[in-house]
């Protein structure tokens, strides 16, 4: 039982450091604009807006995931990470650059190494 809570912490932790450095770049209204602008979107106040508080929000998550890596936590992130897949494929979908495919690439990878590692987990438990 200690090995797979091991298991899903390293998992979790690693996948809240990819959120983390990921994220991050959205705290601020500059750096959020520049990568906006990077992307090749409108950068106007509500984007921004909505730029950092994703980015806030996101960050303080993987902060939270990183000194409590919990099978809950994980979980409800895994969830989250279905969820953000599901928008980068409508947001492709609907002509938004191609370069969000490296994200839903990402997410996906992360979503299924947590929720391997909660199966393992729970068959454990």
């Amino acid at each position: 039982m200690v090995v797979t809570m091991m298991i899903i912490a390293r998992w979790g932790r690693a996948g809240a450091l990819y959120d983390l450095v990921a994220s991050a770049a959205f705290l601020t209204p500059w750096s959020a604009a520049w990568i906006l602008d990077l992307f090749g979107s409108p950068v106007d106040g509500m984007s921004l807006l909505l730029a950092t508080l994703f980015g806030t929000v996101v960050v303080m998550w993987s902060i939270a995931r990183w000194y409590r890596p919990e099978p809950l936590l994980i979980a409800i992130d895994t969830v989250g990470r279905a969820l953000f897949s599901i928008w980068f494929v409508w947001a492709l979908t609907h002509g938004q650059p191609k370069i969000l495919a490296l994200y839903l690439g990402l997410e996906l990878f992360w979503g299924a190494a947590q929720l391997r590692a909660l199966l393992v987990g729970r068959r454990a438990g």
